[in-house]
């Protein structure tokens, strides 16, 4: 009889060794981080998700500033294929959810109590109505200016401290063989820019005013028109070989020092700690100057699709949870360049860049100045941001005149309103 048991157990052993191993589940995840410093934070959720027992299937869709990604989506959801989860800006994740086709993450935002460690600037992003859509991992700052310190040296100019200061420097820039300005022709590039100087010469109320509310008479205005004068000077200052430039390229200019400066949201910084710079050494970092600081902010947030396997449902709580986790926030905007969306976090083994925007967010919020980034959905509704990036990148690449250009934002707001 015993023989007879060691036989059974030896069959099932080997029965068992032949079955194939159980896969772990996956999720598929769609996002348009494809840069170096982007995947290299990427992988810390990748990281935190595998020691949960999770897969990640990684869909990567860069370029256009997420407007690739959001395209393959639609093609996704048209054939009834949505992905497990995906990276939103702006109000993307808000819109999908009322067209129902996203789950809501509220049994996990009341267990872990999220939604408190959430800046109220953000909460319109992520929820729809009462319902947690979308958990956000970081915050970045759009009204940059990236400086190479070697590229200052050669030229022997300063951090400017207008906008004015900023484009006369690019003469002695230039005379040193230095590219003053480095950036590409996307329209988003562009429109960073507009952003900037929309909020630095008009102000944050004028920002609002302009941007957010859409008001006509501040659209049309006379400082509407030197916004379009300023651009058209920046405009100067960029080389001839910009056509086509991504903007992590644009980066590497100034890396290299090539060029002396770039108006680009600290995901810029990610890049020149993955190449081993050290801020305020090998390259500066300062706000767009302007007599009314503002912060011009955009978080990075994943959503959940409803889905009928129960094994990808669990990988999506799996991935939330993650994505929220205080060490993952941490880790993943050391990386990534941006700060923690948690807002009880602590930054203070962060780089003095990341240090300076907390500082400089504390002020924004007393001073009313947090502006939602325009160029990346975080003010009007996307037709009409399209309005702005068409007529800034029109403006920037062609001969338009001011008037012209601010008669065609006007019109063109109109007619998607």
């Amino acid at each position: 009889m015993r023989n007879l048991s060691l036989t059974l157990f030896a069959s099932a052993t080997a029965l068992a060794s032949a079955l194939p191993a159980r896969a772990e589940p996956q999720i598929e995840v769609l996002h348009h981080w494809v840069s170096e410093s982007e995947v290299a934070a990427l992988n810390t959720i990748r990281e935190a998700l595998a020691a949960k027992g999770y897969g990640w299937q990684d869909s990567a869709v860069g370029g256009m500033s997420g407007g690739n990604m959001q395209q393959a989506l639609r093609s996704r959801l048209a054939s009834g294929n949505p992905p497990g989860a995906m990276q939103f800006i702006g109000w993307e994740g808000v819109d999908w959810s009322g067209q129902g086709v996203m789950r809501d993450l509220n049994a996990l935002d009341e267990a872990n109590g999220w939604e408190a460690t959430i800046a109220p600037q953000v909460l319109p992003f992520v929820k729809d109505g009462e319902d947690l859509i979308a958990v956000p991992v970081n915050m970045h700052r759009q009204n940059w200016v990236w400086a190479s310190t070697a590229a200052f040296d050669k030229a022997g100019i300063d951090q400017p401290n207008t906008w004015a200061e900023l484009i006369a420097s690019g003469e002695k820039l230039k005379a040193a063989g230095v590219v003053p300005l480095a950036m590409g022709d996307e329209p988003w590039q562009i429109q960073v820019i507009f952003d900037a100087l929309v909020a630095d010469i008009g102000g944050p109320d004028f920002y609002r005013k302009a941007v957010v509310d859409l008001d006509e008479e501040a659209l049309s205005s006379d400082t509407m028109k030197q916004v379009f004068d300023t651009l058209r000077q920046v405009r100067g200052l960029v080389d001839d070989g910009f056509t086509g430039r991504d903007w992590a390229v644009a980066t590497g200019m100034i890396i290299s020092g090539d060029a002396a400066m770039q108006v680009m949201g600290d995901w810029a910084k990610g890049e020149f700690l993955a190449k081993g710079m050290k801020p305020g050494i090998d390259f500066l970092c300062f706000a767009t100057p302007s007599e009314t600081p503002s912060y011009q902010f955009l978080v990075d947030s994943f959503g959940m699709f409803e889905v009928d396997d129960p094994e990808i449902t669990e990988a999506q709580d799996a991935l939330a949870e993650v994505v929220m986790d205080p060490t993952v926030q941490h880790d993943f905007n050391q990386l990534k360049g941006s700060i923690p969306a948690r807002t009880d976090l602590s930054v203070d083994d962060f780089d003095e860049c990341a240090q300076k925007s907390f500082k400089d967010r504390t002020a924004a919020i007393e001073n009313n100045a947090m502006l939602g980034a325009a160029t990346h959905g975080f003010a009007s509704q996307p037709q009409f941001s399209a309005v702005f990036g068409d007529v800034t990148a029109q403006f920037f690449v062609g001969d338009m005149s001011s008037e012209d250009a601010v008669q065609m934002l006007v019109d063109g707001i109109n007619n998607a309103r």
